[in-house]
């Protein structure tokens, strides 16, 4: 009896605990993948990593003041931002995590928390881009019969 109690407490410690979502999620963006990530690419600028389905973009490192960091040896903090666009069709959802990293004792850089503040901030400039983006596209001559 007290074995399935315990194993009763820890199944739901577990679900309880598991992952949440961090970061803002822009939910029902209106153009396609390709677009989307043009625009994305156009807001946090040259991207330090995509990866290899084009869905997770990482930007580069910068500081507190958006500006990019040149040597990483002199900085103690970094930011970067990391957007996915999410779905398999759509209309796409797209999420935007600003991740802090803080330099360790070893001379590497680990995680120290997640920025929500500048993760909204860089979203709804994200959404401002997507909708303009849309508002100018010529839809006759972006068609493509094959």
């Amino acid at each position: 009896m007290n074995k399935a109690i315990s194993c009763l407490f820890l199944c739901a410690t577990l679900l309880l605990s598991s992952c949440r979502t961090g970061g803002v999620i822009i939910r029902e963006t209106p153009l396609n993948a390709s677009e989307t990530r043009r625009v994305v690419v156009g807001v946090i600028g040259e991207p330090r990593t995509v990866s290899q389905n084009g869905r997770e973009i990482y930007s580069r490192y910068y500081d507190k003041k958006n500006k990019n960091i040149e040597k990483m040896d002199m900085a103690r903090e970094r930011y970067t931002t990391h957007v996915t666009i999410l779905g398999d069709r759509r209309p796409y959802d797209v999420q935007v995590e600003v991740l802090v990293e803080g330099r360790n004792v070893d001379g590497g850089f680990d995680l120290i928390e997640r920025d929500d503040d500048r993760a909204a901030a860089i979203a709804e400039k994200i959404r401002q881009s997507l909708n303009q983006s849309r508002d100018t596209r010529n839809v006759i001559d972006d068609f493509r019969s094959f």
